[in-house]
C-alpha cells in the first residue's frame, strides 16, 4: 500500500542534496588543483634501464597473445597424423617447472 505523506519538504531535502553534491565538486576540484600546483623546477627523469622497460613493454603490448601461425601448424599437424610428442623433452619441461614452483614457494 502506498501512502502520499503531506506537507513534506521534498524541494527543502532536494535543495540541501543539490547544494551538498555542488560542495563535493567544488572540494574536488580543489583538491584536484592541490595536486597539480608544482614550481618551475619539479621534473621527471628516467633512468637508461627505465627507458628500456618502457620500450619493451611497448613491444610486447603489440604483439599478438596467441601465435595464430603455430597454432595452425600443429593443429594440421596433429590431424595429419605427422604431430610427435618428445617424452623426454615434455618430462623435462614439467620437472623445471615443478622445480620453478618449489622454489617460489620456498620465498614466501
Amino acid at each position: 500500500m502506498v501512502s502520499e505523506i503531506k506537507g513534506s519538504n521534498h524541494a527543502l531535502l532536494s535543495g540541501l542534496a543539490n547544494q551538498h553534491q555542488a560542495d563535493q565538486v567544488k572540494d574536488q576540484a580543489k583538491a584536484a588543483g592541490n595536486k597539480t600546483q608544482g614550481t618551475a623546477e619539479d621534473s621527471v627523469s628516467l633512468t637508461d634501464q627505465a627507458e628500456k622497460i618502457q620500450a619493451l613493454e611497448s613491444i610486447v603490448a603489440s604483439q599478438p597473445v596467441v601465435d595464430t601461425k603455430r597454432v595452425e601448424a600443429i593443429r594440421s599437424a596433429i590431424l595429419d597424423g605427422s604431430y610427435t610428442i618428445d617424452s623426454n623433452k615434455t618430462a623435462d619441461k614439467m620437472a623445471d617447472f615443478e622445480r620453478l614452483l618449489d622454489s617460489k614457494v620456498g620465498d614466501s
